[in-house]
């Protein structure tokens, strides 16, 4: 198979659109949120199922995260397919999985696929649909999953994903000891390295199009899973990509995976299809320079 060039963008919505933070969310707070001019404007470039899909939310951290997917999957479309704005039709496969839906069979076409959790949104993409890719975003949530932990154990905790995962996975997730001193510290790099379980797991699920419900959930096995060290605030971190995959058994060898930090409470998780797959680093977006800014919007 020819080489694959893919390409990896993040953008952090927690740095744009602002709003009332410290106002309650009620029924109208999207609706508000909604009359920014900047909002507005950003809007106005999706299709009008896709706005109301965003003006649904209740809470305005997922309009936000909604309305960036969206204008990263239009942007990804019409640059990589060379097609007008307003032909970058977003549809969903026989999965729900988000795709191109070109008007003409005959139009390029291209993989993609979206995540997105806590202020950040990540769309990876190439041309063509020999090369399946999948993507995660997971955020540690310290303050909810720390409490339980402490109060139920580490192991009883993890045993609540046990339809997730392998005995085996189980088993290396509850063993994992990180290097911290404190029995703090402890279970904090123990929590990191179920995410990184987690993160691996769901983006290889995604990019054969199933999601966790896959029957063979169980039978897909990540083994010594790595953990990318955290970074700086808003920074992208260290990358882990000599990824171990079995499944049923058998070892793995045709899927590119990597795993990488951003920040202190982020990882992501890549999968391609091929190991003819070039991954790119990710580059960070900007809403008008990089997406909106372009003539083919208008």
């Amino acid at each position: 198979m020819d080489n694959v060039n893919v390409f990896r963008w993040l953008l952090n919505v927690g740095e744009i659109w602002p709003s009332q933070s410290n106002a309650e969310p009620n029924p109208k707070s999207t609706a508000v949120w909604a009359t920014n001019q900047d909002v507005k404007k950003a809007l106005e470039l999706l299709p009008a199922h896709e706005q109301a899909k965003v003006l649904r939310f209740y809470h305005i951290r997922d309009a936000k995260l909604s309305l960036g997917s969206s204008l990263l999957k239009h942007r990804a479309i019409a640059d990589t397919c060379n097609v007008p704005w307003k032909d970058s039709h977003v549809g969903e496969d026989k999965n729900r999985k988000p795709c191109y839906k070109p008007t003409d069979p005959a139009k390029p076409k291209m993989e993609f696929n979206v995540s997105h959790h806590g202020a950040l949104v990540a769309l990876v993409g190439c041309a063509g649909k020999k090369t399946k890719l999948g993507v995660d975003i997971v955020q540690m949530n310290w303050e909810k999953d720390y409490p339980m932990v402490v109060k139920s154990g580490f192991r009883s905790w993890a045993n609540i994903y046990e339809m997730v995962f392998s005995n085996g996975e189980i088993a290396e997730i509850v063993a994992y000891s990180g290097p911290g001193s404190s029995s703090q510290d402890d279970i904090r790099a123990k929590l990191r390295h179920f995410y990184a379980h987690w993160c691996l797991k769901e983006a290889y699920i995604k990019m054969t199009g199933e999601a966790l419900l896959a029957p063979w959930l169980k039978d897909l096995e990540f083994r010594g899973v790595k953990v990318p060290l955290p970074s700086q605030a808003g920074q992208l971190g260290q990358i882990y990509s000599d990824v171990e995959i079995w499944f049923r058994g058998s070892r793995v060898t045709e899927v590119k995976m990597e795993l990488q930090a951003y920040g202190e409470d982020y990882m992501i998780g890549t999968a391609a299809s091929s190991l003819d797959s070039s991954l790119s680093g990710f580059r960070s977006m900007r809403v008008v320079e990089d997406i909106c800014s372009t003539k083919d919007v208008a």
